[in-house]
Formats: C-alpha cells, sequence, structure tokens
C-alpha cells in the first residue's frame, strides 16, 4: 500500500466540504425566504377545529336519538350496541382532535421561532 501524498489528501478533504451556492440558488432562497410568512396559513389552521367537533358530536348525538326511536325491544338493544360503538369512536375523533390541536399550537410556536431566526438574517414578509 502507497503512502497518501499531500495532493491526494487535500482532495478528499476538500471533497466532502459543501459546495457554494451559485448566484441562481441564492436568488430562489432569498425568493422563498421572502415568501415565508405566507407558509403560517397552512401552520395555523384555517379550519375551525373545535367548530367541526361539535357539528361531528351534533351528528352522532341526533343519529342516535333517531336510530333509538323503536318500540321493539329486540331492535331497541341491537341500536344500543351500534350506538355504543359510534359513541367510543366518537370520544376517539374528539381526543384525537385535542391532541391535533396541540399540535398544531406547537408547531405554530416552532414556526414563530423560524421565522423570528430568519428575520434576523434575511428579509422575511
Amino acid at each position: 500500500m502507497r503512502t497518501p501524498n499531500l495532493k491526494y489528501i487535500l482532495e478528499t478533504i476538500l471533497e466532502d466540504q459543501p459546495q457554494a451556492l451559485s448566484p441562481q440558488e441564492k436568488q430562489q432562497f432569498a425568493e422563498e425566504v421572502a415568501k415565508f410568512s405566507a407558509l403560517g396559513e397552512s401552520i395555523y389552521g384555517r379550519n375551525d377545529l373545535e367548530e367541526t367537533v361539535n357539528r361531528v358530536k351534533n351528528i352522532v348525538e341526533r343519529a342516535d336519538k333517531i336510530m333509538t326511536e323503536t318500540d321493539n325491544e329486540h331492535k331497541l338493544v341491537g341500536m344500543k350496541k351500534v350506538n355504543k360503538r359510534l359513541f367510543e369512536d366518537y370520544r376517539d375523533f374528539e381526543e384525537s382532535a385535542r391532541q391535533l390541536k396541540e399540535a398544531q399550537q406547537h408547531m405554530a410556536m416552532c414556526y414563530e421561532n423560524i421565522g423570528q431566526h430568519l428575520s434576523k438574517y434575511f428579509d422575511v414578509n
């Protein structure tokens, strides 16, 4: 095995170094950073999650009321079993919505922190 020479060592070291961005890449980056605040629309969630949960709850409750309006005891017992699962699914839905809202709030906080860091060095709208 031959001993590596200085040229080989330098080439090996330099190939691991990140390459400088081209002027076009820098311009594209500046444009993307300038539009950073527009990303907030998807981060903050434009739809009201609580309103959606309440609408689903209202539908589930009315479905239960309609499905259990019967004089037939046998049918009523069957419907109550079915509706028990419906309410369990709704509780899971409600819990998932709560977790989603918490995650969305955390994501919004991180997004704002990133924006503050970027605005120190770049033109962020």
